[in-house]
């Protein structure tokens, strides 16, 4: 089949910012356009991961450019990008782009379907839980509401949130990519540059230093665990806007030289691959984690906040460790029982196993693929 015969799909995202839902759409995207032609839109002006984009394999890559709330002129502009490239579905991601993709579709000639990849479980502020009093019945008109996990699925339900239908995806990482192997030999090295030794613990946590993501907690944890004999140090792998508070608490806990912030990475393989587990703390967000994702891929047990999916991507006892979000105490008790490091590489081994079998990103784009291709309207087939 030639692209132009491919039938068109829509992947629209609020942004291409730094965030999981972001990776994901870029992620889906690059993939997706070995099968479809795939136009990428984006609504607001952020496009940090826009060099991640293999933008010469897409049909076309659109920003919006919308203004502060929900902008009418670029709902319009949406709607002019249907009429252009006639997608058969528009694959959202989360509910303000839904917003946008349904309020288009009224505008424009061309009536796709409308696909949401719902990322979040927990609303963590009052502004989200109103917002979603708007976008709850919203989701009856959706073709399909796509959940990433079941333990997410589950939560809403249970909360009286229905589709028409529903499917469960989970999240899916590149285990080729995330292969420890060729990193293995250079780990000491990297340690090295922070003054760390191949005998010391190191922790790691990848994300956007906010407050949902509780980096401080683990600062505090990390300080708590010195008590029990463990003596970890920390890599946190991003930035954010607590990284000032971060690094006064850093300060104020005596933990100088132990913990290390490294700013954003492009690419965080060589930094996981020089601690021995890696740290999930959120009390808020997290779904179906594609950072722990990637730590599972890279042979790292997780020491996990139980929140989300967690339960569906740690073993306790034999991949990691979850505690209560938000619990500094449980966390700590964690770190001090994770302080054998033959269990740990273990653990490690058996995470690289677990999402290979389940998790891999082929597995994920094939599914993405079979559902798509079932879900798009007849008319576009006959036409592709």
């Amino acid at each position: 089949m030639t692209d132009a015969q491919k039938p068109t799909i829509l992947l629209l995202a609020s942004r291409l910012g730094h965030g999981g839902a972001e990776r994901h759409t870029v992620t889906l995207a690059n993939r997706l356009s070995a099968h479809f032609q795939v136009v990428l839109a984006y609504i607001k002006d952020d496009a940090a991961l826009l060099e991640q984009v293999d933008a010469a394999k897409l049909a076309a890559v659109v920003c919006l450019h919308s203004r502060a709330g929900f902008d009418r002129d670029a709902v319009r502009r949406l709607a002019e990008v249907f009429d252009r490239h006639r997608p058969g579905i528009v694959l959202c991601a989360n509910t303000y782009p839904m917003s946008y993709a349904l309020a288009a579709r009224r505008m424009s000639a061309v009536k796709p379907r409308v696909i949401e990849v719902y990322h979040t479980t927990v609303l963590p502020h009052w502004k989200d839980k109103l917002k979603m009093l708007v976008f709850h019945p919203m989701m009856w008109a959706l073709h399909r509401l796509v959940y990433v996990c079941h333990a997410q699925r589950d939560h809403w339900r249970r909360r009286g949130l229905r589709a028409r239908r529903e499917t469960v995806i989970h999240n899916g990482v590149d285990v080729q990519r995330f292969d420890p192997a060729p990193f293995e030999a250079s780990a000491d090295e990297y340690r090295r540059r922070y003054g760390w030794t191949r005998e010391d613990l190191v922790v790691g946590l990848c994300a956007v230093l906010r407050p949902e993501k509780a980096p401080l907690d683990l600062l505090r944890a990390i300080r708590r665990a010195d008590r029990g004999g463990r003596r970890w140090n920390a890599l946190l792998i991003g930035d954010g806007p607590l990284r000032p508070q971060i690094e006064a608490e850093i300060r104020h806990l005596g933990l100088e030289g132990r913990v290390v912030v490294t700013g954003l990475r492009s690419d965080v393989r060589a930094d996981l691959a020089a601690c021995d587990a890696v740290a999930l703390v959120s009390v808020a967000v997290e779904t179906f984690s594609i950072a722990a994702l990637e730590a599972m891929a890279m042979a790292k047990p997780l020491i996990m906040s139980d929140i989300g999916g967690a339960k569906e991507q740690v073993e306790p006892g034999r991949t990691g460790w979850l505690f209560p979000p938000g619990d500094v105490e449980a966390l700590a008790r964690c770190l001090e029982a994770a302080g054998d490091r033959a269990l740990l590489r273990a653990m490690g081994q058996h995470s690289r196993e677990r999402v290979v079998r389940d998790y891999a990103m082929d597995t994920m784009i094939e599914r993405y693929v079979t559902l798509l291709n079932g879900d798009l309207p007849t008319a576009v087939l006959t036409r592709a």
